[in-house]
């Protein structure tokens, strides 16, 4: 039976952009249009963090929705690179937190909202009936957005001053990469 490799990629973040890293797959020519793939026997040696300079993105959170990022910290990191960095992690931290919270929040206000119209509407008798329309559920989301208005307009606000930190202590880190490139 004749084997048919198949690649596939998976993207590292990395300083400079995205670099695609190749994974291996092996399906048998019989197999191939319906068949699950296979790992090849000839297995790509795994990388580990210290072996990829570059940053790791996980998936996405279940309650924030943001995905995390384990960042690649060189042995030859200066002090400024660690202060990058450490500013990163703290946002990403701040983020993370602040959308946990809110989201959560949101979630459990919805479901109040759901129960309370879905008992307005049909008494007692709510079973079969989970679902509100999307004109009654355009009003939830609108009146939760004006409710909460400030505390977007604060998170943005925030947002930005971090952002910008970060975007400086990166021309500083790169004026510093040059500087002694050319030293």
């Amino acid at each position: 039976m004749q084997q048919v490799f198949k690649t596939s990629r998976l993207y590292l973040l990395q300083t400079g952009g995205i670099r695609p890293v190749s994974i291996h797959l092996s399906l048998s020519a019989a197999t191939e249009s319906s068949a699950r793939p296979e790992r090849s026997a000839k297995k790509p040696k795994a990388a580990t963090l210290k072996e990829e300079k570059c940053d790791y993105v996980g998936p996405a959170d279940r309650v924030s929705n943001l995905r995390h990022i384990r960042f690649y910290v060189p042995p030859d990191e200066t002090s400024l690179e660690r202060q990058l960095r450490e500013a990163h992690i703290n946002t990403q931290q701040w983020n993370q937190a602040f959308w946990a919270e809110h989201n959560a929040k949101f979630k459990k206000i919805r479901e109040e909202f759901i129960q309370t119209n879905l008992q307005e509407k049909y008494g007692s008798n709510t079973k079969g009936q989970k679902r509100l329309t999307a004109d009654e559920m355009s009003k939830f989301y609108k009146s939760f957005l004006d409710k909460h208005l400030h505390i977007h307009a604060q998170y943005n606000k925030e947002w930005y001053k971090r952002n910008v930190r970060n975007l400086l202590l990166s021309a500083r880190v790169w004026l510093e990469r040059i500087t002694n490139k050319n030293r």
